[in-house]
């Protein structure tokens, strides 16, 4: 396996994004890093910027990042998040899973990530199980 704990890389990557250490997240990205989010294949440059942009364009960013699974040079892992949208003032959730493929210094060279991002109501608050 590439990282000897998985499960301590991904605390560390939600403790890098509670403290929305722009910083500290672009780091665990190697050089030529990419990332796929759906259809959107971004670039070594836009997955660098990236972060300090997502940081910049909340307020109240609250967000848990669970361990879900490693083998060899993948981890897997889920997130729950809301925030607040500065440009439109909405607060919105977010569930997701992101796909890491890391080296042996926990550094990523490419990830995947599938979210659903919906308007924070009631309804989608309440914890709910799947079947």
């Amino acid at each position: 396996m590439a990282v000897p704990d998985p499960a301590a890389w991904v605390a560390n990557l939600q403790r890098l994004y509670r403290a929305k250490d722009a910083a500290g997240v672009a780091a665990l990205y190697g050089p030529s890093a990419r990332t796929r989010f759906g259809s959107r294949y971004m670039t070594p440059e836009e997955v660098h910027a990236h972060p300090q942009e997502w940081f910049d364009s909340l307020d109240d960013y609250q967000i848990t990042r669970t361990f879900r699974a490693a083998t060899e040079d993948v981890i897997v892992s889920e997130t729950d998040a809301s925030y607040v949208v500065k440009a439109d003032g909405r607060r919105y959730r977010e569930f997701g899973v992101d796909v890491y493929w890391v080296d042996d210094d926990g550094i990523i060279y490419h990830k995947h990530t599938c979210e659903v991002v919906e308007p924070y109501t009631e309804a989608n608050t309440a914890e709910k199980e799947c079947p």
